[in-house]
């Protein structure tokens, strides 16, 4: 099956600066559902949500427990963030900390001004 025009995605790459450490955001733009924000980091592509949602979703919340490196306390712990992804090789996540979750908030907000 050939693939639609809905399959491809325009895109932008962001790099911002927090303390010290360059973070990379891809921008990208779908016809159907707008402009998208991703944190991309060690060539994975995370997307941001809220501890309290990531601990009520029950898929969400089995997958995390398959996760070695992720300590699922920190669902419960605290309010907060992370970052989610998904590839070929399974689910990904980590904590995301408050200086991220501040830079995606001003790249949500400015989402309409940024070029794609």
């Amino acid at each position: 099956m050939p693939n639609s025009r809905f399959d491809v995605l325009d895109s932008s790459t962001i790099v911002e600066k927090i303390n010290e450490k360059e973070y990379h955001f891809i921008v990208r733009e779908h016809p159907l559902v707008g402009k998208i924000i991703a944190l991309f980091e060690n060539g994975k592509e995370y997307g941001l949500i809220d501890k309290q949602i990531a601990s009520r979703h029950k898929f969400i919340r089995i997958e995390l427990t398959k996760l070695e490196h992720f300590n699922l306390d920190i669902l419960y712990s605290s309010p907060g963030w992370i970052w989610i992804g998904m590839d070929q090789y399974g689910l990904h996540a980590r904590e995301a900390t408050n200086s991220e979750v501040e830079v995606f908030v001003k790249l949500q907000r400015d989402i309409n001004y940024l070029d794609v």
